[in-house]
């Protein structure tokens, strides 16, 4: 188990305040600055402005001249969503860091002076859910602009608008950005009928038929597809937790899921900002956005084989829920029962430095207790990863390595999300001859002085061939259970997040 804290010792504005209003109320006023070139004519119309550093993914402009180091003046940060995309999806200006010292009130303080300096700009839409109740959004038809926290610091995110839709009806974007915000934004969690009438209102090709009976109300646009639904908990009148916002009229298969997911949640980002932790699990994608405080609150876009939704939970129940599920939960009858990894609540997730916080205990995962179960566990999560990363991470590979009593340098393990699966691993210890009849047959193929497997265009069996190659191997070199087996260098290759896979199997080393 993993307990989340912030080890930062110092807390401060980045920089002064005059320069804080002067620099957000540039980025409000700027629209379409997702190009290199775009980010070049916007520093060359602000002398004081200057690109500092630059990578395949980052741009790092500085907005004030310094003396000394580089990275101690404020600096707004262009990354893509995409690695080696040549548009950006994303700016965002640093402005108060919070330290581990730094009290409640202090830090609330920081953050009311900080959202009453850039109330000013515009007309900012105040969001109660963030993180002390001081967020504020900015909407455009261009962008979206938000004032975020979380308890290491505070800052300005801004993001284009997804507008066009490829496999959705077309109004679809705007029904997300104008509908999914009424769940974010309440810090109860809860929608209720007045705010769905009040929106429909200033869309005349809209309309909503409210159902008191289910607690539902149905929201219908000028194309009949894009009808979406808001259902309300059980005992509640005229109040909804849920939306749901597209329904598969057939079984979907691997790449329609990821397209219909991956513009749902384009949109989603588009229209709230980046969430605070990614993930999925046995039952299909899992990406939160979390509050802070005693009343924190979820808000989770999820999907299944049937629909695709987005719902909220009070913070502190959901996550004892789920933190329950990995203490005491596991094989029903010991060894010789069934395994319970397909159950589990997700079984990877990359905590992001995103808005809100995370939950202040995280699972450490759970351990497969023979092989069988192992193979379980193996299948079940490169299931998720291959329907789940492509869209949540995409251009991203993960990696590991199984270590073991047997196994000469491990068995080392990529999934690169536009390159496939690869696998890699030692011969054993037998006859070089013996040896590559026996693990040709299980379907390795001689690579120098190593033996690799390549799975170059996953498909929804490619979990369970890989996942039984490994146990297989495994098993042909004397492992008769996963006991001793320890995964070392488990990585999302990003340089941001913390990276959890909680349906490996085996230990984390």
């Amino acid at each position: 188990m993993i307990r989340c804290m912030n080890t930062s010792n110092t807390v401060g504005w980045v920089t002064s305040r005059a320069s804080t209003l002067r620099h957000a109320q540039i980025l409000h006023d700027t629209n379409g600055c997702w190009t290199r070139d775009a980010v070049e004519r916007l520093v060359d119309g602000h002398p004081d402005w200057k690109i500092r550093r630059e990578f395949a993914d980052l741009l790092v402009v500085g907005l004030e001249p310094t003396e000394l180091h580089a990275s101690l003046g404020p600096e707004l940060f262009f990354d893509t969503r995409i690695p080696k995309s040549p548009h950006f999806g994303r700016a965002r200006l640093p402005l108060i860091e919070f330290g581990f010292q730094a009290t409640p009130a202090e830090r609330a303080a920081a953050l009311q002076e900080l959202a009453e300096i850039l109330s000013g700009i515009g007309r900012p839409t105040p969001v109660l859910a963030a993180a002390d109740g001081f967020g504020l959004r900015w909407q455009s038809e261009e962008r979206t602009m938000l004032l975020q926290s979380n308890q290491r610091r505070a800052w300005v995110s801004v993001q284009p608008v997804e507008h066009q839709a490829q496999h959705l009806p077309s109004d679809f974007p705007p029904v997300i950005a104008a509908l999914v915000p009424l769940l974010h934004d309440d810090a109860t969690g809860m929608c209720d009928r007045s705010a769905i009438e009040q929106c429909i209102t200033k869309t005349p090709t809209w309309s909503a038929e409210f159902d008191e009976a289910q607690a539902r109300a149905l929201v219908r646009t000028a194309d009949r597809d894009g009808e979406v639904v808001f259902l309300g908990p059980a005992g509640q009148r005229d109040n909804y937790n849920r939306l749901h916002l597209y329904r598969f009229t057939d079984a979907p298969d691997l790449e329609r899921r990821r397209f219909i997911f991956g513009e749902i949640f384009r949109a989603v980002c588009g229209a709230i900002g980046e969430p605070t932790l990614l993930g999925g699990g046995p039952n299909g994608p899992d990406v939160r956005w979390r509050n802070s405080g005693t009343e924190a609150r979820v808000l989770r876009l999820r999907a299944d084989l049937r629909h695709v939704w987005i719902e909220t939970s009070p913070a502190e129940q959901l996550e004892d829920q789920e933190l329950s599920t990995f203490e005491h939960g596991g094989p029903a009858a010991g060894p010789g029962g069934p395994s319970d990894f397909p159950l589990l609540p997700y079984n990877w997730q990359l905590v992001l430095s995103g808005p809100g916080d995370t939950a202040e205990y995280l699972p450490g995962g759970r351990l497969a207790l023979t092989l069988p179960h192992l193979q379980e566990a193996l299948e079940t999560l490169l299931s998720t990863w291959i329907e789940q990363l492509p869209v949540q991470q995409p251009g991203k590979k993960v990696t590991f390595t199984i270590a073991g009593s047997g196994i000469s340098g491990g068995l080392s393990f990529a999934f690169d999300t536009t390159k496939g699966i690869l696998l890699r691993i030692g011969s054993r210890t037998g006859g070089l001859a013996d040896d590559a009849i026996e693990m040709s047959a299980l379907g390795w193929e001689q690579s120098g002085r190593r033996w690799k497997a390549e799975f170059k265009k996953p498909t929804e069996s490619t979990p369970g061939e890989v996942a039984a190659l490994i146990v297989g191997e495994l098993a042909a070199r004397g492992l008769t259970d996963p006991e001793g087996l320890v995964a070392k260098g488990i990585q999302l290759g990003s340089p941001h997040g913390f990276f959890r896979a909680t349906g490996l199997g085996i230990t984390a080393g």
